[in-house]
């Protein structure tokens, strides 16, 4: 008759395991409740208490794209789980520790995303150095200085740039409302000399 160990506290009606617990059940039922998480199949083994207890076969980690991750080391430790009623109950859970796969060659060791491709005739950051770039930003418009953190946020993402982002677009908005209202004010000029004003007061011939 199939067996299996329990992983986690399981209660029913007429039932009560905990983990650790052998339970002989028909195939049907070992299939259902061996499902790597609330208990795994065991072969038949002597109930000698003396004798070694099943291996411990580690769960299969995989990325959201399908890949088998390699399993470093694995572990069942003890865990609390919770119950029926809200309350904690003793059970175990695995701690596994995996190797990341290689990014690959064409992708920033950084931020783990492909530089961007700016084109000619278009200010890099990724080609100058932080001082460099800062001084750029200061007389850059806001569309600009957005275009330029953003090329630098998915390449280099220096630090010392992008935790001056707010600050730096901030400064391009009010570098930009200055210059709208010097046009204002120039066009208001201008208006006014038309019509004759803004002369020191002396007549207009034409």
């Amino acid at each position: 008759m199939p067996r299996i160990r329990i992983l986690e506290a399981i209660a029913g009606a007429d039932f009560s395991w905990t983990p650790g617990d052998l339970v002989d059940l028909s195939e049907d039922q070992a299939d259902r409740w061996a499902d790597g998480h609330r208990a795994v199949r065991v072969d038949d083994a002597p109930t000698d208490s003396s004798a070694p207890g099943p291996a411990e076969v580690a769960p299969v980690v995989t990325t959201m794209d399908g890949a088998v991750l390699t399993v470093v080391d694995a572990v069942v430790e003890a865990a609390e789980v919770p119950g029926p009623d809200g309350e904690s109950l003793a059970g175990v859970r695995w701690a596994v520790t995996v190797a990341l796969p290689d990014p690959g060659p064409d992708l920033d060791p950084e931020s783990e995303r492909p530089a961007p491709d700016l084109g000619p005739d278009v200010f890099d950051p990724g080609e100058h150095i932080s001082a460099e770039v800062l001084a750029y930003l200061h007389d850059a418009t806001e569309k600009e200085a957005l275009r330029v953190l953003d090329a630098e946020a998915a390449g280099q993402n220096r630090a010392g740039i992008s935790k001056q982002r707010d600050n730096l677009l901030a400064r391009a908005r009010a570098r930009g409302k200055e210059r709208a209202d010097d046009r204002q004010e120039a066009a208001e000029k201008a208006a006014d000399t038309s019509r004759g004003g803004g002369r020191d007061g002396s007549i207009e011939t034409r």
